[in-house]
């Protein structure tokens, strides 16, 4: 199994209540192991790390928590639920780049395993328009190797989306393929359900390059879409969430934005 990889990908929405509304749509993600991202930094044509280049991975658009690189922060945050991250514990980061040092991330996926490959657990690190954060802890699979967590949102995705309701995540683990389930749940009943199904590629700079044309623009074609179809949901009259409406269940977000630190 290629440790560093990207998949191709088809993404889905389709919202089931209170009005249906469906899209989906065809992007690239970049997965990679963190302690190899500075030998790709210097192998990769049209790719870098935290610099400015054709698309780029920045420490930057990921957790934070005051230390130096993505690894640090993830193991401290982990720490901060309990778990214990083993020194010699290979990570893998699922996620879209920057492109041409613009990058909007809404999700990122960590799989953290074993130094022989037993996985030991997954994070979800959710990322809305206001650049607020909030990671998501998956600590269960099952037989198939699918990660597994229903818990509460309490985060501010979509203003078509309740904060309080619930995520239910189901993560395949990176292979040849790779699914993910994000769907959410409101008093037991599912209205909202997104996949994302990835082909998996080889990583080397002719493909980079040839993406740059296949994917024009990825970061703004995702920011440019999540607005068109919260317009589409204005317009048929979904009802609307306000920010502020709801701070008491915005709750453990990193970069907090204004409307939630108010008294």
């Amino acid at each position: 199994m290629a440790m560093n990889s990207l998949y191709e990908c088809s993404v889905a929405h389709c919202r089931l209540k209170p009005k249906r509304h469906s899209f989906n749509y065809q992007v690239f993600m970049f997965c990679v192991d963190l302690d190899e991202l500075p030998a790709l930094n210097r192998r990769l044509i049209g790719f870098s790390h935290n610099r400015f280049n054709l698309f780029s991975i920045d420490d930057r658009d990921h957790v934070d928590l005051g230390h130096t690189g993505i690894r640090a922060n993830l193991t401290a945050w982990l720490a901060t639920q309990g778990f214990a991250c083993p020194a010699d514990a290979r990570i893998r980061l699922v996620t879209f780049p920057r492109v041409l040092g613009y990058g909007f991330n809404p999700i990122s996926f960590y799989y953290i395993e074993s130094k022989v490959g037993e996985p030991l657990i997954a994070v979800a690190e959710v990322v809305n328009t206001f650049r607020e954060m909030k990671l998501y802890a998956i600590e269960t699979s099952d037989a198939g190797g699918i990660w597994h967590r229903r818990v509460a949102k309490n985060f501010y995705v979509s203003p078509f989306s309740d904060p309080g309701i619930e995520f239910d995540f189901k993560l395949g683990i990176p292979s040849e393929k790779w699914r993910v389930n994000i769907d959410d749940y409101d008093a037991g009943e599912r209205i909202l359900l997104s996949a994302v199904r990835g082909e998996q590629r080889e990583l080397t700079s002719t493909r980079l390059i040839w993406y740059s044309f296949k994917y024009p623009m990825l970061s703004l074609k995702i920011i440019g879409l999540i607005h068109w179809h919260a317009f589409l949901l204005w317009i048929k009259r979904v009802p609307f969430f306000r920010k502020s409406a709801k701070r008491e269940v915005q709750l453990d977000v990193m970069r907090p934005h204004s409307s939630i630190n108010k008294n």
